[in-house]
């Protein structure tokens, strides 16, 4: 049964109104002002208020003003009833925060027309909230179950792969002679590998899961900062000659959690490398410019690129697009994530032909250095 509060100081007013309301199935409550309106709404929250514009101590409009600086009031839909037609009134009242009006003397058509107009909305409100609510309870049971799962995961996989190595150690110690056979050596040699790809992919399913969260201090740090180290850790492969960088004079400042981003750089690099295709050298080149409030990033390959039909898959999970190049298909998805927590966004350039390029945005903070 839907609830409606009526304010009014006038009682004639009052009794208008229920009397046009009577044959509704509603609960309806009637106050003789703002102050008592507002005692109201803190036991009993109608689904829609008819307030009169002009009553002492405190009019509709100020009484509206009230209600509406409390959050949990943000969608509740509130009538201005008025005998004034003037557009400053009008301006007043939905600034204030009315979402419809009715003039006196009140109608009969109009009142239940715009009555039930605003309880629809107030319920499609209320639906697409409770909806929200479930996905984003949900996203948070799917995040749990995938960070208890690839925990419960990992200690096991660390447990066995310990015990290996101490069995590698004792079998070296007391049967020498099968360690070194050169078939055994081999076979024994691989599981340490085995391992590790496995502990590997458990970390990416871990890093996922962890990616739409801002877990470290958000700081205002200059991005070159970011990509210096994140670049020396490519160091081998710049000295083996497989990869060469071309960066930037000048860098932003964003404001990130710094893990996550350099995170983003890693999986994009690493990629770049990784997709190199038959290049003996892969040139990776970094972009970046402040765009009004937005810090604006590319990295471009001169690899064997990506089809623009792809733009939109690649950022899920478990796309792999190269089944011949090992990996989770992870990597992109987590980028993605990392940037739209930081209120960002990530899209592969359809435009450029030589390679792969993406383009990243997130809000800029500060000033280029």
């Amino acid at each position: 049964m839907d609830k409606i509060l009526i304010v009014d100081d006038q009682e004639n007013n009052r009794l208008v109104i229920e009397d046009i309301l009577r044959k509704q199935p509603s609960s309806i409550r009637s106050v003789c002002s703002g102050k008592e309106a507002l005692e109201t709404v803190k036991e009993w929250v109608p689904d829609v208020m008819l307030i009169d514009h002009m009553m002492p101590e405190l009019s509709g409009i100020e009484t509206t003003r009230l209600l509406k600086e409390q959050p949990r009031f943000a969608h509740l839909p509130i009538l201005i009833v008025t005998a004034k037609n003037d557009r400053q009134t009008l301006r007043e009242a939905f600034d204030a925060g009315a979402v419809d009006y009715i003039l006196k003397p009140v109608e009969k058509t109009t009142l239940l027309a715009r009555i039930n107009s605003a309880i629809r909305t107030k319920k499609a409100f209320d639906q697409v909230e409770k909806l929200s609510q479930n996905l984003l309870q949900q996203k948070q049971e799917l995040q749990d179950f995938t960070h208890m799962v690839s925990h419960d995961l990992k200690s096991p996989v660390v447990g066995a792969a310990s015990l290996f190595n101490l069995f590698l150690h004792r079998l070296q110690e007391d049967y020498p002679e099968i360690r070194n056979d050169p078939g055994m050596h081999e076979l024994l040699d691989r599981i340490p590998g085995s391992f590790t790809k496995m502990l590997t992919f458990i970390d990416t399913l871990l890093n996922y899961a962890m990616a739409g969260k801002i877990i470290g201090d958000m700081q205002t740090v200059s991005l070159g900062k970011i990509l210096q180290t994140v670049i020396e850790q490519f160091e081998e492969e710049q000295q083996q000659g497989i990869v060469k960088f071309r960066l930037p004079s000048k860098w932003p400042k964003v404001r990130c959690d710094v893990l996550k981003m350099s995170q983003v750089w890693q999986n994009l690099i690493g990629n770049s490398i990784k997709y190199r295709g038959k290049l003996d050298q892969v040139e990776i080149k970094i972009g970046t410019r402040v765009s009004g409030n937005w810090c604006e990033c590319w990295i471009e390959d001169n690899g064997n690129g990506i089809p623009n039909s792809e733009g939109d898959r690649i950022f899920k999970p478990f796309i792999r697009l190269d089944d011949s190049k090992q990996g989770s298909g992870i990597g992109l998805a987590t980028v993605a994530r990392i940037l739209e927590a930081h209120k960002g966004i990530i899209r592969l350039d359809p435009r450029y032909q030589n390679g792969a390029r993406f383009y990243m945005r997130w809000p800029h903070h500060s000033i280029t250095e």
